[in-house]
């Protein structure tokens, strides 16, 4: 059906550690069968120290998909932590039936048996990040008790160092029962070396893999990627690392991503285009935004133009809306 309509297959594949590079053959031969205009992988990834240096055989795979004619590109945020809910790091069975199932299962003692056990066994086909990290990589990073609100940031060891949990297990534990399993984390798994290598390749574009949110620390310490993806960019690997110039880091936030979803009238300061602009000093552009502190606009930008509105000027949000949803 996405071949008849002309679409492209984008997937957040099955596995980002252990199996990645079978993930990533997977996606590549969904798209090469179902003769789609193209496939992404989304927020390309390496998770876990064991796993580190398959970015490349992945991108090889990628590299070799392109040849034989199938369209293949990835996206990429520029950080070596990702965020998702924190009742991720259960196993696969314990979501089954739902989230009153979840919750049932945490609190039965003889299913808490078998979820430590698999968690520390680290066995099965599936992404365990406590095997795979440890718990001193896992940050608790926005939940919605008053209870475990002020240990947003810190480490599921650091939680138990000061609280009275007898170790890192029962504190797992014990904040999803307490957050009915519904806050999120933040793991710290990738390598520096794959964040970069990925970032090189020729078929890489930035995303933030992030959502609209409002600006409001109450709201939890949510990833800094929603603020500071493009000025991190910017700031680090191009101007102070000088890993990536300038005009090619734009073109992967721009008018690549732009063609790619083939939408034709954008990504381009061209006569005829929708003026969607971004003007930003190149000697001070950078991301405020931390793990700690993560709502925090970047510095350097200043104007930012939607469908032609100015919707940014300096330190303002003017309120007005004048964007749109795209389809290609």
């Amino acid at each position: 059906m996405v071949a008849q309509h002309k679409g492209y297959y984008f997937s957040h594949i099955r596995s980002e550690s252990e199996f990645v590079i079978d993930a990533v053959k997977e996606c590549i031969e969904i798209t090469e069968q179902s003769g789609c205009l193209g496939g992404n992988i989304s927020h390309h990834k390496v998770s876990g120290r064991p796993f580190w240096g398959a970015s490349e055989t992945t991108l090889q795979l990628i590299e070799e998909a392109n040849n034989r004619g199938v369209s293949m590109t990835c996206d990429q945020y520029p950080y070596n932590r990702g965020m998702t809910t924190l009742r991720t790091l259960l196993p696969p069975w314990v979501h089954e039936g739902g989230l009153e199932q979840l919750l049932a299962r945490i609190q039965n003692p003889k299913d808490l048996e078998r979820i430590r056990k698999e968690l520390e066994a680290g066995k099965g086909a599936w992404e365990n990040f406590v095997r795979a990290i440890g718990y001193n990589h896992i940050y608790l990073a926005q939940c919605f008790t008053e209870k475990w609100k002020p240990f947003q940031a810190k480490s599921l060891t650091e939680i138990t160092e000061i609280t009275d949990f007898a170790d890192e297990f029962k504190t797992l534990i014990g904040i999803l029962v307490d957050e009915n399993a519904a806050c999120y984390m933040t793991v710290e798994t990738m390598g520096e070396e794959d964040i970069r290598r990925i970032m090189k390749s020729r078929y890489q574009m930035f995303g933030t893999d992030g959502a609209g949110i409002p600006f409001n620390p109450d709201f939890g310490a949510v990833h800094p990627r929603f603020y500071g993806t493009f000025p991190r960019v910017l700031g680090k690997y191009v101007r102070e690392e000088r890993f990536l110039i300038l005009e090619e880091a734009i073109r992967k936030m721009t008018s690549f991503p732009a063609q790619r979803l083939g939408i034709k009238d954008r990504g381009l300061l061209r006569e005829g285009m929708w003026a969607d602009i971004v003007v930003f000093d190149p000697e001070t552009v950078a991301d405020k935004a931390t793990f700690k502190q993560s709502h925090a606009f970047p510095e350097g930008i200043l104007y930012v133009m939607v469908n032609g509105t100015l919707v940014v000027e300096g330190d303002t949000i003017h309120k007005v809306f004048p964007g749109k949803v795209l389809r290609h």
